[in-house]
């Protein structure tokens, strides 16, 4: 008797331990979601061409189709959620209208992860790397609207053999040299001269 208690014991010990853990693990699933749809909103929110920059990393990083992104811009879902139902989409088949409509995934996408049998660290993964990929676009982009905004032209191949297309130096407007710092020598001589 006293043995099959303390087996109960032990089970209800590890039944409340791996509950605790699974609450961690959620609670930090749902931290790190809820970080990166606040990013994603704000990447879509700094200038005039973010939402259509969005729009096009996921039709081109999900395969969303133009329907499912119409049918959430319609309907007010932020661009970090429709980041998440995108991937979500491209995961499972389902439509955005099903997952928000019928299935109300947004209001809880720990339990849809888990209801659909995916893994919630790899979708985590994934919406942070996509999170980079919307950052490194966006400064593709200032980047190239800097380099077209430049007045330099552009000067014939100067590159030795290697092809280089000198566009960002303009020989005329080299100094010429100057000592940087000039050492003043006052008073006496040094050991040695006369």
């Amino acid at each position: 008797m006293k043995f099959s208690r303390s087996v109960l014991g032990v089970f209800v010990a590890i039944a409340f331990a791996s509950s605790a853990y699974a609450g961690d693990a959620r609670t930090d699933f749902n931290t790190q979601l809820n970080k990166v749809v606040a990013r994603l909103n704000r990447e879509a929110q700094d200038d005039v061409e973010g939402s259509m920059r969005m729009a096009a990393l996921i039709r081109r990083e999900y395969q969303t189709s133009e329907v499912e992104l119409k049918w959430a811009v319609q309907h007010a879902v932020t661009w970090g959620d429709i980041t998440v139902l995108a991937y979500l989409n491209h995961a499972t088949g389902r439509s955005f209208e099903r997952m928000v409509v019928d299935d109300d995934a947004r209001r809880d996408y720990w339990k849809y992860v888990d209801d659909a049998e995916m893994t919630p660290s790899k979708m985590a993964h994934s919406l942070e790397s996509f999170l980079e990929t919307a950052k490194d676009e966006r400064n593709t982009r200032i980047f190239e609207r800097l380099r077209v905004s430049r007045r330099v032209q552009t000067l014939p191949d100067l590159g030795s053999g290697f092809g280089l297309f000198q566009d960002a130096l303009d020989f005329r407007r080299l100094d010429p040299p100057r000592p940087t710092k000039v050492h003043v020598v006052t008073g006496g001589l040094a050991k040695g001269e006369q």
